[in-house]
């Protein structure tokens, strides 16, 4: 037998270090195969207030709802309300929304359209045992956002493309103080 080319023994350790690499940055979950990956790429059920022929730009926004520690609250209710893509308030953008086991929730709607001072999403949470939560969901690239009656957090928006179709992606959580 020939001896081994000496090229060939240093691509293997090469190969080796970089498997090694690889199983050290996964760690243990990422080399099992049935890890919880899949599990945390689930997503909380969409409730789309869009209709095809909406005016305006499509967005979705998805957040969690945590007590202070940053557990999750399922079953917490929040009520969303907003303007169309022409600023008019319409039955089609409210609703109200429900987290999912992880506290988790997820909307599509239309980028609102100024209806007084800034674009934005009103979000109300009352339930029993926390605190009253009302805020406005706010957006950064809004020259008008400081004229919002003097509340809300603003957001990013970034931009993708899916199918084809360009929405606008957000998201803003929520945390609930007990009574």
């Amino acid at each position: 037998m020939p001896p081994a080319d000496p090229r060939f023994s240093w691509a293997r350790a090469g190969i080796a270090l970089l498997i090694a690499a690889l199983a050290t940055a996964v760690g243990p979950a990422g080399a099992q195969s049935d890890s919880t990956a899949a599990d945390t790429s689930k997503k909380a059920k969409l409730v789309d207030f869009w209709r095809p022929g909406d005016v305006g730009q499509r967005m979705n926004i998805r957040g969690r709802v945590t007590s202070l520690d940053g557990t999750p609250l399922p079953g917490i209710q929040i009520s969303i309300r907003q303007a169309d893509g022409d600023g008019d308030y319409t039955s089609q953008y409210r609703g109200v929304l429900t987290t999912d086991d992880k506290g988790r929730y997820q909307f599509g709607s239309v980028v609102p359209g100024n209806y007084t001072g800034a674009r934005h999403v009103h979000v109300t949470v009352y339930q029993d045992g926390w605190e009253y939560f009302d805020t406005s969901i706010l957006f950064k690239d809004d020259p008008n956002q400081e004229f919002h009656y003097g509340y809300g957090t603003p957001i990013f928006l970034e931009e993708s493309t899916v199918n084809g179709e360009t929405i606008m992606f957000g998201r803003f959580d929520i945390v609930l103080t007990p009574e």
